[in-house]
């Protein structure tokens, strides 16, 4: 077993052998240094300040580049990134950033509009706006969020968390006619005056007994003459076969509660419809009818492909699929024509663009594509930053002794002095020289 002494001389030894590996290490990296840039690691908070044009001036790209980000560079800056990251250089980066994605689509209305759709982290607040100015402000649920604006100047943005998405509607329009298909009655007469009204151009088959029908329209029901067919009750039973190969070609069609509970209209419906129910406990004597007081046959069994798009009291009162091409719309509300007739003040504008938006989201409708600049688009920089240089890093992960030695050659010089300095002390103490 060693003495106390002789434990003291192993440790002046350690210390000692610490003191000729570091002046090792640094009289190494002193030899080793290079004159030009290539082996130089940067470091800077953004790239702003002609940091980019800076960089790219050395006579090699540097060796590391890593950037603390605060916001997304341009679209400019990230291909800058990326030819440096082309050039040699390993660009990484490390930010707080959210990921931010914006769509705007023309929606399919005779009354135009634009429908914004924004993916962005859940629980965040993303901030709407145009050329003009502040739209809204979306906070987000579930990865996405939409927004429905009757106007856009131009340009459509989306600010969350140092993320920037622009956008700008790309495409026109052309619709074509709506046919409406139904008894005669309350509920035929009010959709298509609620139709007609918002501006869509409408055709009827109306029955007004059986085998006896009044028609307005071609009985060549397709997508080259109709958006969309709206089927109300029995009356489009003998239509049921064209309306499904309307659907598969692409067109939309929109199945009233009667229509969606025949056996005709199976292959079109999202689900199986209840027995219609009203929520008397909504409805007072006197008072004006509502959305939420109408009959309701409740969608159920709901098809693997359907989507809910509508609930009330937890019971599915609109529902959605695609078929082949196209998109049919099964609606649980009866009677509709009530709440136009008995509603209160506003009704008849409630009840028409409630039609009106129905049919929207399922009408079919030709693009004419608009010329626009490339570069006035930005609808995912983050997935632009990720593609120009990858995905966030830290900046421990990607410094090492091949990078820049002013953070870990103090280190060394600080764990050398106190070697130097306990190995001096120590032999003083025990007044060796």
């Amino acid at each position: 077993m060693l003495s106390r002494a002789e434990m003291r001389v192993r440790v002046e030894q350690v210390l000692r052998g610490i003191v000729i590996a570091a002046i090792a290490v640094m009289l190494w990296q002193s030899l080793h240094q290079q004159t030009d840039s290539g082996d130089q690691f940067v470091s800077a908070r953004g790239v702003g300040g002609g940091a980019l044009a800076e960089w790219s001036a050395f006579a090699k790209a540097p060796g590391k580049i890593h950037l603390q980000l605060v916001s997304v560079p341009s679209t400019i800056d990230r291909a800058w990134l990326g030819a440096l990251a082309g050039a040699g250089s390993s660009v990484t980066w490390a930010g707080d950033l959210a990921p931010v994605m914006i769509d705007a689509q023309p929606i399919a209305s005779p009354a135009g509009g634009t429908k914004v759709i924004v993916a962005a982290p859940s629980g965040s607040s993303v901030v709407m706006s145009d050329d003009v100015g502040v739209l809204d402000t979306v906070h987000v649920q579930n990865g996405g969020a939409a927004l429905t604006l009757n106007s856009v100047a131009d340009h459509v943005t989306a600010r969350a968390k140092g993320s920037v998405a622009l956008t700008s509607p790309r495409d026109s329009i052309v619709l074509n006619k709506i046919l409406v298909i139904g008894d005669a009655g309350w509920e035929s007469k009010f959709v298509v005056a609620a139709l007609e009204e918002e501006g869509w151009k409408v055709d009827a088959f109306i029955r007004v007994a059986p085998g006896v029908e009044v028609s307005q329209g071609s009985a060549a029901i397709d997508t080259s003459r109709y958006s969309a067919v709206v089927a109300i009750d029995g009356a489009a039973v003998p239509y049921a076969n064209r309306i499904l190969e309307f659907a598969r070609t692409g067109g939309g069609v929109v199945l009233g509660a009667q229509a969606a509970a025949l056996d005709a209209m199976a292959p079109l419906r999202a689900g199986a419809a209840a027995r219609a129910t009203s929520d008397a406990r909504a409805i007072q004597a006197g008072g004006s009818v509502t959305l939420a007081t109408l009959a309701l046959s409740a969608i159920t069994s709901l098809r693997s492909d359907a989507v809910p798009v509508e609930k009330r009291a937890g019971a599915v009162a609109i529902a959605a699929r695609r078929i082949a091409a196209g998109r049919a719309l099964q609606i649980g509300y009866e009677d509709t024509w009530r709440w136009r007739m008995g509603g209160a003040e506003g009704a008849v504008r409630d009840h028409r663009l409630w039609w009106t938006a129905l049919v929207s989201s399922v009408a079919s409708a030709r693009q004419a594509p608009r010329e626009m600049a490339a570069a006035s688009i930005d609808e995912a920089p983050m997935i632009g930053l990720v593609a120009a240089v990858g995905p966030s890093a830290s900046a421990r992960a990607v410094s090492n002794l091949s990078g820049r030695p002013s953070d870990w050659m103090a280190w060394l010089f600080v764990l050398l002095a106190l070697a130097l300095i306990g190995e001096v002390t120590s032999r003083r103490l025990r007044g060796a020289s």
